[in-house]
C-alpha cells in the first residue's frame, strides 16, 4: 500500500489542486457506491422475482402432470366403462373390469391410489372392495354431483382431510355417456405436498401454496398450514382475495403486511387451481445487507483505486448475473433452453444439460434456422427427424403462433427416449408478429410409456392377454375408413354353457385361453385377433381376398382347435362355429355391416355338429362341415 501512494507524491506538490482532487474523487467514488448498491438491490429484486416466476413454474409443471395423470386414468377407465355399457353386459362384468383397472393404476401409475369406483346403472361399484353402509347415498355424494355439473369433462373434486389416514385427499370424477353414471377416483395429494415442502427446504425465505378457486389451501410448504379455506386470512396475502388474484392483469405484485414486505407470484394450474409463491424482500435484502456493507468498507478504503472500483463493481454485476441464471436454472424442467431472436436471426443458449448437444452449439449465435436444424439432427432419432425439422421450421413459426403463445411436438432423441419440444412467446411487435420465442426441451420419457402402457391395459382382453373387443373393432375401422382389404371371421365354441356347468368356471376359463392360444398360434401378427366376450372370438385376416386362401387358414385354425387338451375334460373335445366375411368396399362401407355379414355365418354354423365354417356368401347354400 505504501508503495502506492509513494507513486503519486507529486501530488502532495499541488497544495489546493490535491484537496479539489480528493474532494471531486470522493464526490465521484460516493455516487458510484449508491449506483453500485442500487444496482445490487435491484439485482436482489430481479432473483426474488425470477425465484416467484420459477418456483411457480415449477409448481405448474410439477403439479400439472400429476394430476394429468389422475385425469387420464379416471378417463381412461370410463372409456372402457362405456364401451362395456354399449356391449349391455351385466354389472357384475363392469365391477370386475373396475377392479382391475384400480390394481393396475395402484401398481403402475401411483401407491397412493385407492381405486376406481362410481355409480353405474343405479348401482354403486367399487374397485377396492369396500361396501358402503345401508344409507349411503352416491348421488349426494361431491363426486357425484360435481361430475354431473361439469357435463363430460373430468373434474377435480374439492380436496378434504381424510380422518383416517390424517393427509389431505381429493376425487377426480367424470361424467359418462349415458348422462347418469359417473366414474370416479381418490388421490392422496401427499405428493404435492411433498413437492411444496421441498421448495422451503432449497429456499427458506420461499413459501408456496396449491389454492382452489374458492381459496381453499391444497398444499402448502409450512405443513401446519395445509388444507383449510383460510385464504383470505392468511398474512403474506393479506386484503388480497381469490377474486382480486383471477381478475388481475398481472401475475406478480408487493404487499407490505405488519410491517414486513413481501414478494407473491401467483399462476393457474388447472381448472381453477393456482400455483402461489411468496418471498419475504426483507429477509432476502438482509442476506445481502452483509455483502453490501463489506463492499462499500472496501471501496471507501480504496477511494484512490479508480481500476480497483471499476472491477469490484464490475464483479457484483457478475455475480447477480450469475445469482439470475442459478436461479433460473432450478426448476430442473427443461434439459434444453434457447432464446431465439427472429428479428435480427440470432441464436442465444441459456441452458443445455447435453454435452453433444451443447458442443454442436458452442460460439454460435447468428443464422437461428441453421443453427436450430444442425443442432437438433445430432440428438434426434432419425424416424423423428421429419416430423421434428417441420416443427422447428422458423419460417412459418409465426404463422403456426398466431392465435397461441405455445406449440409443442413429441419426439424421440438418438437414445430412443421421448422429448417434448416447446416453443413459448417472449416477445411479439406492435403488429403482433413474433419476435422472439423461447425453444425448451424437456425430458417425457417415463410420462409418455406410462401413458402407452395405460392405453395397452384399456385396450387388451385380462383373462387372455390377446385384445379386447373394443381395442379390436377401432384397428377394424381404421382399416376399412382407409379403404384396406381382409376377411372378418367370428367363432363361437359350441356348448360352452354345458362346460362350466359341468366342469366350473375355472375349466371354463382354461377353455377360453386355450383358444385364445390358438389363435395367436394360427394367425400373424398384422391380423387382429380379439376377444368379443363370453366364448365369442373374432378375427381381421389383413389383406386376405382369396376364399380358398381364407378355407386354408380357418381349416388350420380348426385343427389345432381339436388339439386342445383339457386335462378334466376327457369325453369331449372342443368345437368351434365360424361364420367369415369378406371386405367389399363396394357393398360394406362400415364395420356393423361386415360384422353382421360374419355373424350370419356362424348362426349358420350352428346347426351343424362339430367345428363348421360357414362363408357369408355361401349363406343360402348348405355349409361344408370341416374334418
Amino acid at each position: 500500500m505504501r508503495d502506492f501512494f509513494t507513486s503519486f507524491k507529486w501530488i502532495t506538490k499541488i497544495g489546493v489542486g490535491y484537496a479539489v482532487f480528493l474532494g471531486v474523487a470522493l464526490t465521484v467514488f460516493s455516487a458510484l457506491i449508491i449506483s453500485d448498491s442500487k444496482l445490487m438491490g435491484r439485482a436482489v429484486m430481479m432473483d426474488m422475482e425470477k425465484a416467484g416466476e420459477i418456483t411457480s413454474e415449477y409448481g405448474e409443471q410439477a403439479i400439472s402432470s400429476y394430476l394429468q395423470t389422475c385425469i387420464e386414468a379416471v378417463e381412461l377407465t370410463g372409456h372402457g366403462v362405456e364401451k362395456l355399457l354399449d356391449e349391455q353386459v351385466p354389472v357384475y362384468d363392469v365391477q370386475k373390469y373396475i377392479e382391475v383397472q384400480s390394481e393396475n393404476y395402484t401398481e403402475v401409475v401411483d401407491p397412493n391410489y385407492t381405486g376406481i369406483y362410481g355409480y353405474i346403472r343405479g348401482k354403486y361399484l367399487d374397485g377396492s372392495g369396500w361396501k358402503p353402509d345401508a344409507g349411503y347415498d352416491p348421488t349426494s355424494r361431491p363426486w357425484y354431483t360435481d361430475a354431473l355439473a361439469a357435463g363430460g369433462q373430468a373434474k377435480l373434486v374439492d380436496p378434504y382431510m381424510d380422518m383416517q389416514t390424517k393427509k389431505v385427499a381429493m376425487s377426480v370424477s367424470k361424467l359418462l355417456a349415458d348422462q347418469s353414471s359417473v366414474i370416479s377416483v381418490d388421490v392422496s395429494l401427499a405428493k404435492v405436498q411433498e413437492m411444496t415442502e421441498e421448495i422451503l427446504r432449497a429456499n427458506s425465505k420461499t413459501e408456496v401454496m396449491l389454492i382452489t378457486s374458492d381459496g381453499t389451501i391444497v398444499a402448502h410448504s409450512v405443513e401446519s398450514r395445509t388444507l383449510g379455506n383460510v385464504f383470505g386470512k392468511t398474512e403474506l396475502l393479506h386484503g388480497h382475495t381469490i377474486d382480486e388474484l383471477k381478475n388481475a392483469t398481472q401475475r406478480d405484485f408487493k404487499v407490505t403486511f405488519k410491517g414486513k414486505h413481501y414478494y407473491v407470484y401467483f399462476k393457474e394450474v388447472y381448472d381453477g387451481w393456482f400455483a402461489i409463491s411468496q418471498i419475504n424482500i426483507d429477509a432476502a435484502l438482509a442476506e445481502k445487507s452483509g455483502i453490501v456493507a463489506t463492499h462499500v468498507i472496501a471501496i471507501i478504503l480504496l477511494w484512490g483505486s479508480l481500476f480497483g472500483l471499476f472491477v469490484n463493481v464490475g464483479k457484483r454485476r457478475f455475480e447477480a448475473t450469475k445469482n439470475y441464471s442459478q436461479m433460473y436454472s432450478i426448476s430442473g424442467i427443461y434439459t434444453t433452453m434457447d432464446l431465439i431472436n427472429l428479428e435480427e436471426d440470432t441464436f442465444q443458449m441459456i441452458r443445455c444439460d447435453g454435452e453433444e448437444l451443447r458442443d454442436s452449439q458452442e460460439g454460435m449465435t447468428v443464422g437461428a434456422h441453421r443453427i436450430m436444424r444442425e443442432t437438433m439432427w445430432v440428438c434426434t432419432a432419425e424416424s423423428s427427424q421429419n416430423k421434428l425439422f417441420n416443427f422447428i421450421d422458423l419460417k412459418t413459426l409465426d404463422e403456426r403462433m398466431s392465435d397461441t403463445d405455445t406449440i409443442s411436438i413429441e419426439y424421440l432423441d438418438n437414445n430412443n427416449k421421448w422429448c417434448r419440444g416447446r416453443f413459448t412467446v417472449v416477445e411479439r411487435n406492435k403488429h403482433g408478429k413474433l419476435k422472439s420465442v423461447l425453444w425448451m426441451i424437456e425430458p417425457i420419457d417415463k410420462e409418455k410409456r406410462e401413458r402407452e402402457h395405460l392405453e395397452w391395459l384399456s385396450e387388451t382382453d385380462r383373462l387372455t392377454g390377446i385384445m379386447n373387443r373394443g381395442g379390436g373393432e377401432e384397428k377394424i375401422r381404421q382399416v376399412i375408413e382407409t379403404g384396406g382389404k381382409g376377411m372378418l371371421a367370428i367363432l363361437d365354441a359350441d356348448h360352452f354353457k354345458s362346460i362350466n356347468d359341468t366342469f366350473g368356471h375355472q375349466v371354463g376359463d382354461a377353455v377360453i385361453i386355450a383358444i385364445a392360444n390358438c389363435m395367436k398360434k394360427s394367425f400373424r401378427d398384422v391380423d387382429v385377433v380379439m376377444r368379443l366376450g363370453g366364448d365369442e372370438f373374432s378375427v381381421f385376416l389383413s389383406d386376405i381376398q382369396d376364399r380358398k386362401i381364407a378355407e386354408q387358414i380357418l381349416g388350420r385354425f380348426i385343427d389345432n382347435i381339436h388339439a386342445i387338451s383339457i386335462p378334466q375334460i376327457t369325453d369331449r373335445k372342443i368345437e368351434v362355429s365360424v361364420g367369415a366375411a369378406f371386405l367389399d368396399q363396394s357393398r360394406i362401407k362400415d364395420f356393423e355391416t361386415l360384422y353382421k355379414s360374419a355373424d350370419s355365418g356362424v348362426y349358420k354354423s350352428k346347426k351343424t355338429v362339430g367345428s363348421c365354417v360357414t362363408f357369408s356368401e355361401d349363406i343360402a347354400e348348405a355349409p361344408k362341415q370341416s374334418s
